[in-house]
């Protein structure tokens, strides 16, 4: 399992560096980093989640874990943001939002979906699945109106009828109407959402490549908003599960694995598009990356190792 961790930081790690190569080499300009963030956000992330629910048949012991996955993942940012909140004060000077966003959100996606798998095999893959709704859900709505600072009812609607949103909806539906989709259209749909963790990645190492590495590697902030990222919210999130006996401890175990992942490629991604410090963002999600290389198979370990305990 920890090996499974390392494996995917690398990976990450690796694929930042072929942005920041193609960025320092010019083959891709800022305009075409932006470009990167709009078509994952607007078109491969929206496929992504359709894929994933498609390809899964029904099971009613599966819609049992869903609906826990699902209760849990909201229980968790629930709590995840009331603690960013908390701990994470507006000041002068302090780019707040993206700390806190950066906080909250994880990069669930990429480390989730293959972590989810080496523990549990397929079902693990459908609860990180659900857990990527909750994540979509929340992160398109909550995250960003943290981020813009809107906070009207006609944004929320606008954010609630975006493609990701839709795509939510559709792979629902999918799932449980059992509906399957053609042959060709899911092959197609397949090599799309295989673009959604090169691309991701990409953009943000040409984000990364746009600032001065060494200023992150200086400030306490980043240190700070890391801290409470990789350790401050899976302690708060393992004891918080510790006690829910009730709750099956595989669902317990991905919702906090995956709550437990580096800071979001998606706060990079949408500084980029809203014009904002998509630096600062991108270097919090540099290093927590690094970071997790270490505090992931720590987490999880921790985690097991206490519910064998407390049974």
């Amino acid at each position: 399992m920890a090996l499974t961790i390392l494996n995917q930081a690398v990976i990450m790690l690796l694929l930042i560096m072929v942005g920041i190569l193609a960025y320092r080499t010019k083959i891709v300009d800022k305009t075409g980093g932006k470009q990167f963030s709009n078509f994952v956000l607007e078109i491969v992330t929206p496929v992504l989640v359709v894929t994933a629910y498609a390809e899964v048949d029904y099971k009613p012991e599966l819609v049992e874990n869903l609906l826990w996955t699902f209760l849990l993942a909201v229980i968790s940012y629930i709590v995840v943001i009331a603690a960013a909140y908390l701990l994470l004060r507006n000041k002068d000077a302090r780019e707040t939002e993206i700390e806190r966003f950066s906080t909250i959100y994880s990069n669930c996606g990429f480390m989730g979906i293959p972590l989810a798998s080496a523990l549990f095999g397929t079902e693990g893959v459908f609860y990180a699945t659900a857990f990527l709704t909750v994540f979509f859900c929340f992160a398109w709505t909550h995250g960003i109106m943290l981020l813009t600072g809107q906070n009207d009812m006609r944004a929320l609607v606008k954010k609630m009828t975006s493609p990701t949103m839709i795509g939510i909806v559709i792979g629902l539906l999918l799932f449980f109407l059992q509906i399957k989709l053609p042959g060709l259209l899911q092959t197609t749909l397949d090599y799309i959402s295989g673009l959604n963790t090169p691309l991701a990645m990409i953009a943000s190492g040409i984000s990364v490549a746009q600032v001065n590495i060494s200023q992150a590697l200086k400030s306490p902030r980043v240190y700070y908003v890391s801290f409470l990222k990789l350790i401050g919210v899976p302690l708060i999130l393992a004891v918080l599960f510790l006690p829910m006996g009730f709750a099956p401890v595989e669902i317990r175990t991905v919702v906090l694995v995956l709550s437990a992942a580096p800071s979001a490629a998606m706060c990079t991604l949408q500084c980029q598009k809203h014009g904002m410090n998509d630096g600062y963002a991108a270097n919090i999600f540099a290093m927590t990356t690094i970071f997790s290389m270490a505090t992931m198979p720590l987490v999880v370990k921790l985690f097991t190792m206490a519910v064998v305990w407390v049974q």
